[in-house]
């Protein structure tokens, strides 16, 4: 729904545990470890706990996609803690088919494998998810298996991953013969709030987003809402996402966070580690959001700057002077516009930051007020020849933006309609086209008409770099 609009490739924050997303914390960089170091040493048992959600599944699929060659892997998802015994769990992950066997000769069956697979010189890992929810009886199973080792290497190997009640489980006095056979464990933490913060950049990297999407403040309010539970802050993310984009903003701020925290709170259904409605925003720190969202939106000074500016750095000659064009950007962060402009001015005789300059012009411009000149500055950008197209398409549709607060709606639908004809699934141009339709289609005889149906003449290397990039 949103992902188009924020101009993501997917789904950032994803319920599901995909490795690709792993984000090695300070906590979760020192779990992976852990296990790697268990399987590279052949620990009989590894143990892994933390509390639910914080990315013992995501840890333990990462383990597996790099060492999965490497063993007869079976994997136990979950178990019930009525069942009596986890040997047709186990014949069940080797794909071993023991129905209609009593106790004993199931225990045979999966024995006869682990023989077969020892003799070929076969590891086998046995992974076991939700561990806290094995029983004494099952347990004692899985202590058993590991005795068929054969005295002179490890050739079964058992992870076990579950909350916190399975490492209290594995303490208690009557289970000292086995957690004896324990090699190694760990225990993941709830990520603090720069973890956070790197956690939520790393996502939105990863499929492409601007990693500035969330504002600082944002950031902290999620970890002081989800406690730093990886599962509840891609809920959390992933529903401030859809309420941004509802709200048509371009970066996400506390104060959507909290909205769409509290009204989920209020249906009783997403679970926070603080009440939403408890909490009071802080109004400076909102204050300073609003001023950083209205000079650097995410459709012009994070992504077109970033995009273009790393495309530019490998053609920037060694003696190229850059310290016009940096001292803008410097003075544009303070909020020194004026002073930003005439960087700006003196950055954009150099080729190379031309097209950069005009469009940052246009930017402090805008935040100063001055729309008409904001708008020219933008159509200046427009005229650069070696500008990318991707480019071109942000400065057109922030063009369109100035020209709607300026109250010239038939030229600003223009500029989304020239958007429309070259790249439908633009941002949110469709719509914008849509509600058009039933009323006088905009006419497209205007300076920029020419210049775009030369973009539609362009060759065929142009199409396919478009198609690139929309992949």
């Amino acid at each position: 729904m949103y992902e188009s609009f924020y101009r993501l490739r997917a789904k950032p924050f994803s319920l599901l545990p995909d490795p690709e997303f792993l984000f090695l914390s300070r906590r979760h960089k020192p779990g992976l470890n852990v296990l790697e170091y268990g399987l590279l040493n052949r620990a009989v048992f590894t143990v892994l706990t933390g509390e639910p959600g914080t990315g013992k599944t995501t840890l333990l699929n990462k383990i597996l996609e790099e060492h999965r060659g490497r063993f007869a892997v079976g994997v136990i998802g979950t178990t019930h803690p009525n069942d009596t015994s986890l040997l047709p769990w186990v014949a069940d992950a080797f794909g071993l088919d023991v129905s209609g066997l009593d106790t004993v000769n199931q225990f045979r069956r999966i024995t006869s494998f682990l023989k077969q697979a020892f003799s070929s010189g076969r590891q086998v890992l046995l992974v076991v998810d939700e561990a806290q929810n094995l029983n004494l009886p099952m347990l004692e199973d899985l202590r058993l298996l590991s005795n068929l080792n054969d005295g002179r290497q490890i050739g079964l190997q058992i992870v076990l991953a579950g909350q916190p009640t399975l490492r209290a489980m594995l303490t208690r006095p009557d289970m000292r013969q086995f957690a004896q056979r324990i090699t190694v464990d760990y225990a993941l933490e709830p990520l603090g709030e720069a973890d956070v913060r790197s956690y939520i950049r790393h996502r939105l990297a990863i499929v492409g987003g601007n990693p500035d999407l969330f504002t600082d403040y944002a950031c902290s309010l999620v970890c002081r809402l989800s406690g730093g539970i990886p599962r509840l802050i891609n809920q959390l993310c992933d529903l401030s996402l859809a309420y941004g984009f509802g709200d048509g903003k371009e970066r996400i701020t506390a104060a959507i966070v909290l909205q769409a925290a509290s009204d989920r709170a209020a249906g009783g259904i997403l679970p926070s580690d603080v009440d939403p409605q408890t909490v009071r925003l802080d109004p400076d720190q909102v204050a300073r959001e609003e001023h950083v969202s209205s000079t650097h939106p995410l459709s012009m000074d994070r992504t077109v700057e970033i995009q273009a500016v790393r495309s530019a750095e490998h053609v920037v000659p060694e003696s190229s002077n850059q310290d016009p064009y940096q001292e803008g950007m410097d003075l544009k962060q303070v909020g020194r516009y004026e002073e930003a402009v005439k960087k700006f001015q003196t950055a954009e005789q150099d080729p190379v930051f031309r097209f950069l300059a005009r469009v940052q012009q246009g930017m402090c411009l805008r935040a100063a007020g001055r729309l008409e000149e904001a708008a020219a500055s933008f159509r200046r950008a427009l005229a650069v020849n070696d500008a990318k197209t991707e480019d071109l398409f942000n400065v057109r549709y922030v063009l369109a933006q100035v020209l709607d607060k300026l109250g010239r709606s038939q030229e600003a639908m223009e500029q989304y309609c020239l958007i429309y004809e070259a790249n439908p699934l633009f941002r949110d141009v469709a719509e914008r086209v849509e509600q058009e339709k039933g009323r006088k289609r905009p006419s497209l005889d205007s300076p920029d008409r020419s210049r775009f149906l030369s973009w539609l003449q362009a060759p065929v290397s142009w199409l396919k770099s478009l198609t690139s990039w929309r992949s």
